[in-house]
């Protein structure tokens, strides 16, 4: 529908806008690639979800899932020699088979960063802020934060010494937030009791600096040290942008994809039942690709899940300003109409030849239904002025075409 569309293209420019000021630079990459490239290090969910076909010389091909992949082979293909940190953003569309009721949709479109080259707490910070910034500047409100690391989640499923199967149960659980099942599974699995206290702790923390502060009392869980100083330096870096109260501790967050290492976030809104907005830090992927030591962080914002979330706040998306002038001409004479459609189009104004056969009642009614601002009737007689009807007041004047496209200009310019 052309209004979606028009929202659509707001959030996109606005979002545009954004990711432009903090520095990045827009990129774009094919729709379908090799199969092979795509499932790098993405997960056993994801990957399934991929539409996949093959080419002509039997390669095993897809369409794109995520963005991350794309752009990250394309810096270790097309930009290996560019000075980092590299700053790139992206407005595109993905393909993902959802299985749930609630995303039944099949086409996806996603407005993202990447962060390339930097490895650093103040990087994580940076494009964490982004994220939060450039849902304000949407007009979403109460945004919320939610933050976990995916490395601490890692270890602690190595340390417990679990198999695939199991791990993906304790997943599982972890994100349920079931606490009874998730003691259940621990002594049966024979965690050791000081990871299981360190487990049921985290589950229930919610701030960072809390969750920093109980990793670093556990001397006996190896790496500890080193999750804590991570945490604690990132809840830092947040608090410099006035962020602090708006970002907790996600334990159970450690995303669907396989290639993050680090810090992990989702951003939401209250009222709204899915996330809009996930990232993180994923070291390993440019390695994976191509053998490239390069550390990495980005985030991929979902703009249909942007339009619902507006829509779910009460935001007046139809107030959204249009600049355009719209102006229907109609004339007996066709060559009159189309030599003024197009004196008004070389000076930005949408014109628009009337093709029917409609009474003068019926035209306005159509301008009205049509968001015209102006009707203009062309007299056959070049001498003649343009008869120039303002759809909204319902007042008639005649002005030479000059006349007409100067006062245009005047309440432009206002």
């Amino acid at each position: 529908m052309p209004a979606e569309v028009k929202y659509q293209r707001h959030i996109e420019e606005k979002l545009r806008e954004s990711f432009t000021l903090w520095g990045y630079e827009e990129v774009r990459s094919p729709t379908i690639e090799y199969l092979e490239t795509l499932s790098t290090d993405l997960g056993s969910e994801l990957a399934q979800s991929m539409f996949k076909f093959q080419d002509f010389d039997g390669r095993m091909l897809a369409l794109r899932p995520e963005m991350t992949t794309p752009v990250a082979r394309m810096i270790t293909t097309r930009m290996f020699s560019t000075p980092e940190p590299i700053r790139l953003f992206y407005i595109s569309n993905v393909f993902r088979y959802s299985r749930s009721y609630a995303e039944r949709g099949r086409e996806f479109w996603q407005a993202g960063v990447e962060l390339i080259g930097c490895d650093g707490d103040r990087a994580d910070g940076e494009v964490i802020s982004l994220l939060a910034s450039s849902l304000r500047e949407l007009g979403l409100n109460q945004l919320r934060l939610d933050l976990g690391h995916a490395g601490l989640f890692k270890k602690m499923q190595k340390s417990a010494r679990l198999d695939s199967e199991k791990e993906q149960i304790f997943r599982t659980l972890i994100g349920r937030r079931d606490r009874v099942e998730l003691e259940k599974f621990m002594s049966t699995n024979d965690f050791p009791s000081e990871l299981k206290k360190l487990v049921l702790d985290l589950c229930e923390i919610r701030k960072l600096r809390e969750a920093a502060s109980a990793l670093d009392r556990r001397s006996s869980f190896r790496k500890a040290k080193r999750f804590a100083r991570a945490l604690s330096a990132v809840a830092d870096v947040l608090s410099d942008y006035h962020l602090e109260d708006e970002v907790y501790f996600d334990f159970s967050l450690t995303g669907r994809i396989e290639y993050y290492t680090g810090i992990v976030f989702e951003a939401s809104v209250p009222g709204f039942g899915f996330s809009i907005g996930a990232g993180g830090r994923y070291d390993d992927l440019l390695w994976k690709l191509s053998e490239i030591r390069t550390p990495a962080v980005g985030f991929a914002i979902e703009i249909e899940k942007c339009l619902q979330a507006l829509h779910s706040q009460g935001s007046r998306l139809s107030t959204i300003p249009d600049d355009d002038v719209r102006v229907l001409v109609n004339s007996i004479s066709n060559e009159r109409a189309v030599e003024t459609a197009s004196l008004l189009r070389k000076s930005g104004v949408v014109a628009i030849t009337e093709v029917t056969d409609r009474t003068r009642k019926k035209l306005i009614e159509y301008g009205k239904l049509a968001r015209m601002n102006y009707i203009v009737v062309v007299e056959s007689d070049r001498k003649k002025p343009l008869v120039i009807y303002d759809v909204q007041s319902g007042t008639k004047r005649r002005l030479p075409t000059r006349g007409f496209l100067q006062e245009i200009r005047r309440s432009r310019a206002e």
